[in-house]
């Protein structure tokens, strides 16, 4: 990991990190205190296809400790697809938002790991 890789990762990563956790858990909180819950689980694919090792490992933790969202597995490259991390989301009522947030973080550590230009990119190609 270059010295470059790793300010990016203490100065803009963690910052943001941070604050998703915050608001997660004030959204957590104010769920479970109000008398009707607004929890509709689901389980969501999100493709880490070209993150290395240790960017999937980086997106897979930070996922599991934001409160709501569980890294359930990863399924490795096969015939029927590639790579992905299976989620399971408490908030999943639009699946698409969810799936949109979750690749947002994945945006974050690409931007972290490999700089900004990784991440347009990456948007360019999808």
């Amino acid at each position: 990991m270059t010295a470059l890789t790793l300010l990016r990762l203490l100065v803009v990563y963690t910052p943001w990190l941070i604050w998703q956790l915050l608001v997660s858990s004030v959204v957590l909180a104010r769920d479970v205190m109000t008398p009707r819950s607004t929890q509709q689980p689901r389980i969501v694919r999100l493709d880490v296809a070209g993150l290395t090792d240790v960017e999937v490992a980086l997106l897979t933790s930070s996922i599991t400790i934001t409160p709501g969202t569980l890294v359930l597995g990863i399924a490795p490259e096969t015939e029927q697809g590639p790579r992905a991390a299976f989620v399971h989301g408490l908030f999943g009522e639009d699946e698409e938002a969810l799936v949109r947030d979750l690749e947002t973080m994945r945006d974050h550590v690409l931007a972290a790991t490999r700089g900004r230009a990784a991440v347009t990119g990456r948007g360019a190609e999808a």
